[in-house]
């Protein structure tokens, strides 16, 4: 008998079954939790886990790249100055749901070069946002692209004390948001 091989729509389901199930069971026991338990969980084979993320760090930066995506495109269609409010916004909201995106930050080294082009790529993302609120007297004019990221750390550190409390994540967000608006 002939197998057929199957579309490759299994393929893109598959891959989503293995993220969805890695980012439940790493928020509920850790990232560093055997990969057997991503497997049972997702539904799919070990092979197939494998042939997706051959190892645990391609599986952490997909997840990283899956859950950061929202943050970067948050600003996209939206008047010069707003872009970087909604991002800063997005990201308390991402970090508050998926907590899991610390913790992937600090389980690969901040030094491996995949994470470092990363990291270059998040800054590169905020320049324009940052210095078109700037511009549009949104935000302090001094503000620099160190303080967002640092603003950023801080709402997500907020974020991971609030516990899953909703309205306290807003509150953190809302406070730091409030302090790089611009005074007159």
């Amino acid at each position: 008998m002939v197998q057929v091989a199957k579309p490759r729509r299994d393929v893109a389901r598959h891959r989503k079954m293995l993220l969805d199930a890695a980012s439940r069971i790493f928020s509920e026991r850790g990232v560093h939790v055997p990969l057997e338990a991503v497997v049972e969980a997702s539904g799919v084979g070990r092979a197939t886990l494998y042939r997706h993320f051959p190892d645990r760090k391609t599986l952490l930066l997909a997840l990283f790249d899956r859950d950061i995506a929202p943050v970067l495109n948050a600003g996209e269609g939206l008047p010069p100055g707003e872009a970087l409010i909604a991002m800063l916004t997005e990201m308390g909201r991402v970090t508050r749901k998926k907590p899991i995106l610390e913790d992937a930050w600090r389980a690969i080294a901040m030094l491996h070069p995949e994470m470092q082009t990363r990291q270059r790529d998040l800054l590169a993302r905020f320049e324009q946002p940052l210095a078109d609120a700037i511009a549009a007297g949104q935000v302090r004019a001094d503000l620099t692209l160190d303080d967002v990221i640092s603003i950023g750390r801080m709402v997500t550190a907020g974020n991971r004390y609030a516990q899953g409390d909703e309205l306290a994540g807003e509150r953190i967000l809302d406070i730091m948001l409030n302090g790089i608006r611009r005074r007159d």
